[in-house]
C-alpha cells in the first residue's frame, strides 16, 4: 500500500514541476515533442527505480533527482539524433533543386530506381533483421521496443538495424555506379 501512495506522491511531484521540467528538457533537446517524451520517460524511470528500491537519492532530493534523470535522458536523445543524422549524407538532399525546390523528372526516376533496389536489398535480409530495420526506420520504434518485440537483446537489435542499413546502402551504391 505504501508503494502505491509513494507512486501517487511522485506523480504529484511530477505534475507540480512539469512546466519547469519541460522547459529544462526543451532547453537541452530543442524540440517540444522530444522534451515531452523525455519528461514522460523520466517519470517511468523514477517509478521503476522506486519499485526496485535501488536508489535513496529520490528520498533526499526528489526534484534534483528528476532534473538529473531528465538531463541524462536529454543527452541520450541528442546522441541518438546525432547518430541518425550521421546517416543522412548531403548528397541525399541533392535531388531537390536549390532554385525551385522541386524534383525534376530525372531525379524522380532515379529515386524510384533506388526504391526498387532498396526493396530488393530488404528482401535479401534475414527475416528478423529486415523486420528490425522496418520497425526502426519506418515505424519509428526505439531499439529497446524492437528488442522486446523480437525477443532479442538490445545490442542484437542495434546490430540488426545497423547491418540492414549498411546492406541497403551498399546495394544502392552498387546499383548506382
Amino acid at each position: 500500500m505504501s508503494s502505491i501512495v509513494h507512486q501517487h506522491n511522485l506523480l504529484q511531484l511530477f505534475m507540480l514541476h512539469r512546466k519547469e521540467l519541460l522547459g529544462y528538457a526543451n532547453s537541452i533537446v530543442g524540440e517540444r515533442h522530444a522534451a515531452e517524451d523525455v519528461v514522460q520517460d523520466a517519470y517511468f524511470r523514477v517509478i521503476g527505480v522506486e519499485k526496485r528500491k535501488q536508489d535513496d537519492v529520490i528520498q533526499k532530493e526528489p526534484v534534483g533527482y528528476l532534473y538529473q534523470i531528465i538531463r541524462n535522458l536529454c543527452l541520450d536523445t541528442l546522441r541518438k539524433k546525432t547518430r541518425e543524422n550521421s546517416y543522412i549524407r548531403e548528397e541525399d538532399l541533392s535531388i531537390i533543386s536549390p532554385d525551385t525546390g522541386k524534383i525534376s523528372p530525372e531525379q524522380q526516376a532515379g529515386a524510384r530506381q533506388e526504391l526498387v533496389v532498396l526493396r530488393l536489398a530488404l528482401n535479401e535480409l534475414p527475416e528478423k533483421t529486415r523486420l528490425a530495420f522496418e520497425l526502426h526506420r519506418f515505424s519509428g520504434l526505439k531499439l529497446s521496443d524492437i528488442a522486446d518485440q523480437l525477443e532479442v537483446s538490445l545490442g542484437t537489435a542495434h546490430s540488426m538495424v545497423a547491418s540492414a542499413l549498411e546492406h541497403c546502402k551498399e546495394s544502392i551504391k552498387r546499383q548506382t555506379q
